[in-house]
């Protein structure tokens, strides 16, 4: 990579040279020229010579166009400027290398990328420039004392102030089209040819240019006004830097039309394109140009010519100077610049709703104060569902209705139904509720907290069900400070949400901002695992424990609809296609849908039992790459999980790519939406990068049995049943893939990004038993904690235990939730009481380890064999949950020890250790020292070589091995 970096810079520096060494004499001279000669009797003669000055407004605009060029080139020219872009350049380079990956595996240099890191890299300095030589154009003839020859020129005030403007803004497309030149250019030196200049030119000139364009103007106003250099710089920057922050972490305002620069977001998408994200753009930024345009406007009368300086005489001289024309296009700019400022909050905040974060807070603590009785109320759930959803991705709108069966699952009557609108989407609203035939109107509603409460006709008495009907649209209007990615023009993505909830839970967890609103600290976010009503509620949806489902989407023609369950019919009516799914038994209430134009790669696998399981990828037609990557993943989860836990009960599993405004899969029953650029686009031509794709979607497969089969309680620690065995399961898959020896590529991130992690977290680390935040406990901590319990006690052992922790918990049938000391006691039940130490450190304690090599020393036998001793300090250290040191453990641990040679790639290009010894060791605290003879000479020594063990310092595990 280096050498495509270098290579790069080298091209630019070719194309920068080129440019400016270019001979611009014969252009900016006459074409007609004639060739003057000497001529004595010219000379000698007396006649008067007869001088004509034009001033019509050809000549003006022949001198302005003069101006503008001699402007041009004296910026481009400068040493600085040519510095800046090449550092500029460099650093793009850099910063799109760094970006365009994923866990070190490089992603393909699509034009969606160049567009959004380069711009990262240069975007910078063409900022630095464009200040630095607005002020320059204000300030050089005064600095190099040319201004009383410049200022006497025959050309007006006007001419003279728009041509250094129009040389600026040349100079922002310049750097504009440098942008795009060095995306071509890094995917070039990829390899990669499919530049999409179309692309490349919308996104530079509608995000970049327009920036470019109000900076400058900016900067030239600030320098104009001030007419001194260092205090304009100043100013610029106060206005560039400052303001933002002020108004961003200080005021907490997120209101775009008071930073300056700032427009509505956006993201850009294979499957979506731009989506409909440049609209909002394309006002916010001609608000930015239009404000930045009166200033310029205004700045005209304050422009220097000739010795005034003081303040005095150049506001006297700015009053004469605002008439005529002058006073119109400032009226113009300032009366466009309203129209368009208002048109956008209208937009904004009138149409779509957009809040600073204290007032979301405030929000959330006046509904907790107002609504937290309702908390472990009884409510209804429910058992069964036919939902009917119809997307309108050309208004990006989404109409839905749910025929739902509902129970009284408590021992007390419910004579009320709680609905709390929780759909992305801010224009939500329940259009109709129909209770056993009775349409329902609410008798509380709080439409800002978007909280509805229906009285029923007659209470539902215990175990009693009913028929309830739900009708919920969403709507979106104009252009938004959210990005409303739940239904875009292609590539719609959603889940249960549509739906209202049935119970109220609180949604303001950060204990600062808790106290700050008078509400009472939490020590912990879920109840502990006693509570008998927490067990009877699902961890991710306590509306339903399980049910039957069923559903029928509509989308626009050409589109394919997807839902959880089989595809039992698709038929198209006028300009609709509608599919309808239906699942093949009882799942949680956690179901998708989702929508777009997609190609579909199937595979078959086939399940213990000799039952057919149906493979689908559905995918954007420009993502066929590592389509094989995501099937083998699924194949390799269902063979793990099917053959170790409890066979795979649906006839059915799907992969689903949805647009990149996210980086994340998500496991629903039979289907997974998966994010575009989390493996669709990455490049895994190299063998030795990490295949990411396998290994998540190992990981995302096996939720369907931990997660969905499986579900945790709403009790503290809970989630580790979800997470933490969907990476063990993965983790296994990849053992198996790769072998024992090839398993220390995939341990050892995950141990540094742990540490990593827990080193920067300002809450206290709780238990993997305990834990309730901090993803880098359930899955690195607890995958790690899981492959090294089943490698001293046996994977055999290990998933023994599950699967009778499995058929224990599944579907809810034992009438509770699983909790993280169910799965701690299976877990326990099957250790040998040896070893049971090792699953009370991983599963109650914080415990760290501190081994290392001291010394290794080899020498060769006479019977050509080798004997090596090497010496081993192993140190196990407790901690309590805020990071301080309690105990240092001085019993005997099992850590793994041993001696290598060379490392092997194999043939997948996975890093594989070649051990000479290894062995798993009962460890005094301490030095340990060993004395070993293997056949061959080895190179390295070490402790928990494999980074099974949570090390603080793992990087002294292996050392060389001297002789």
């Amino acid at each position: 990579m280096l050498n495509r970096l270098l290579w790069l810079s080298l091209g630019i520096l070719i194309f920068v040279f080129t440019l400016f060494k270019f001979s611009y004499k014969g252009f900016l001279s006459s074409k007609k020229k004639k060739n003057v000669k000497e001529d004595n009797d010219l000379l000698a003669t007396t006649e008067t010579i007869s001088v004509v000055q034009e001033f019509s407004e050809k000549a003006q605009r022949q001198n302005l166009w003069s101006l503008s060029k001699i402007e041009f080139l004296s910026i481009v020219k400068e040493p600085v400027f040519l510095v800046l872009i090449i550092i500029g350049v460099i650093v793009a380079g850099f910063i799109t290398y760094q970006n365009n990956q994923y866990n070190g595996t490089p992603s393909l240099p699509l034009t969606r990328f160049m567009v959004a890191y380069v711009s990262g890299g240069i975007a910078l300095f063409s900022t630095i420039i464009l200040i630095i030589y607005s002020g320059e154009a204000v300030h050089r003839t005064r600095s190099n004392k040319t201004f009383e020859f410049y200022d006497a020129l025959p050309v007006s005030n006007t001419t003279l102030y728009l041509s250094k403007i129009i040389s600026l803004i040349g100079v922002a497309v310049l750097l504009t089209l440098i942008n795009i030149l060095v995306g071509i250019m890094y995917q070039t030196g990829n390899g990669y040819f499919d530049y999409e200049l179309g692309m490349y030119l919308t996104y530079n000139f509608t995000t970049l240019f327009p920036l470019y364009v109000s900076t400058l103007l900016l900067a030239f106003f600030i320098h104009v006004l001030v007419n001194n250099k260092f205090l304009g710089h100043f100013i610029v920057i106060i206005i560039y830097v400052g303001i933002p922050i002020l108004v961003g972490l200080v005021l907490k305002i997120n209101n775009p039309l008071l930073a300056f620069g700032e427009t509505t977001p956006g993201f850009i998408s294979d499957l979506n394109g731009f989506g409909h994200y440049l609209t909002g753009q394309f006002w916010l930024n001609l608000y930015w140009v239009l404000f930045t345009g009166t200033l310029a406007a205004i700045g005209s009368v304050f422009w220097s010519r000739g010795f005034y300086s003081s303040a005095k005489e150049r506001l006297k001289l700015a009053k004469s100077r605002f008439k005529g024309k002058t006073v119109a296009y400032t009226l113009f700019f300032l009366f466009a610049f309203i129209s368009v400022g208002a048109y956008s909050f209208y937009n904004i905040k009138v149409l779509n709703h957009m809040e600073d974060s204290d007032s979301s807070e405030k929000l959330s603590a006046d509904a907790e104060k107002a609504y937290g009785k309702y908390i472990d109320k009884p409510h209804i759930q429910v058992i069964d569902l036919k939902a009917e959803i119809d997307i309108y991705t050309d208004t990006r709108g989404v109409d839905a209705k749910g025929v739902f069966t509902v129970i009284n699952p408590s021992e007390v009557p419910i004579d009320t139904v709680l609905m709390e609108i929780m759909f992305p989407t801010y224009d939500t609203k329940i259009t109709k509720v129909v209770y056993n035939d009775q349409e329902l109107k609410p008798f509380l509603s709080d439409s800002l907290y978007r909280l509805f409460i229906y009285k029923l006709p007659e209470s539902l008495q215990p175990k009693d069900t009913a028929n309830l009907v739900i009708e919920t649209k969403a709507r979106t209007h104009g252009f938004a400070m959210d990005r409303e990615t739940a239904v875009l023009n292609n590539g719609s993505f959603f889940n249960d949400a549509i739906f209202p909830s049935f119970h109220y839970d609180i949604a303001l967890t950060e204990n600062g901002a808790r106290e700050k609103y008078g509400l009472e600290k939490l020590d912990f976010l879920f109840p502990p695992r006693t509570d008998s009503i927490a067990l009877k509620k699902n961890l991710f949806n306590e509306d339903s424990n399980y049910m039957d489902f069923e559903a029928t989407i509509s989308t626009s023609k050409g589109q394919t609809a997807v839902a959880p369950g089989v595809l039992v019919e698709t038929w198209d009516h006028e300009d609709r296609s509608y599919f309808n799914y239906k699942m093949e038994d009882k799942s949680d209430y956690f179901f998708n849908f989702v929508s777009a134009t997609y190609d579909i790669e199937k595979d078959v696998w086939i399940a213990p039992s000799g039952k057919k399981v149906a493979i689908e990828v559905y995918h954007s037609p420009k993502h066929k790459k590592n389509l094989a990557s995501f099937i083998k993943g699924i194949k390799v989860s269902l063979d793990y999980n099917s053959k170790n836990f409890y066979e795979y009960p649906y006839s059915v599993i799907r992969i689903i790519e949805f647009p990149a405004h996210t980086t994340f899969a998500q496991s629903f029953a039979t289907t997974i939406p998966y994010s575009e650029d989390f493996g669709f686009v990455a490049d895994f031509s190299n063998e030795g990068d990490f295949n990411y794709a396998f290994r998540v979607t190992a990981h995302e497969i096996a939720h369907q049995w931990w997660g969905h089969i499986v579900t945790p309680s709403k009790t503290r620690g809970a989630n580790i049943i979800s997470e933490t065995l969907a990476e063990y399961v993965s983790l296994m898959a990849l053992k198996h893939e790769y072998g024992e020896n090839g398993i220390k590529g995939f341990l050892k991130p995950s141990l540094d990004t742990y540490l990593s992690r827990r080193s920067f977290s300002f809450k206290p680390e709780r238990s993997l038993m305990d834990v309730e935040t901090g993803q880098h406990i359930w899955y690195q901590k607890g995958s790690m904690i899981m492959y090294d319990l089943q490698d001293v006690i046996g994977e055999d052992v290990i998933n023994a235990g599950l699967k009778t922790f499995l058929n224990e918990y599944k579907y809810f049938e034992k009438g509770v939730y699983a909790t993280s000391e169910d799965f701690y006691k299976a877990i326990y039940n099957v250790t040998p009481d040896s070893l049971k130490y090792k699953v009370d450190d991983g599963f109650k304690e914080i415990v760290l380890y501190e081994n290392r090599v001291m010394d290794a020393k080899t020498k060769k036998l006479d019977n050509g064999k080798w004997e090596t001793t090497f010496t081993v300090n192993s140190k196990k250290i407790y901690y309590d949950d805020t990071g301080k040191e309690k105990l240092i453990d001085d019993k005997k641990n099992l850590v793994d020890v041993g001696l290598f040679g060379e490392d092997i790639t194999g043939d997948d290009g996975v890093t594989i250790k070649n051990p000479f010894y290894f062995e798993i060791k009962w460890l005094s605290a301490g030095d340990n020292t060993f004395t070993i003879v293997t056949d061959e000479k080895p190179l390295k020594a070490g402790i928990d070589p494999y980074n099974k063990l949570i090390d603080r310092n793992s990087d002294d595990n292996l050392e060389t091995v001297e002789e």
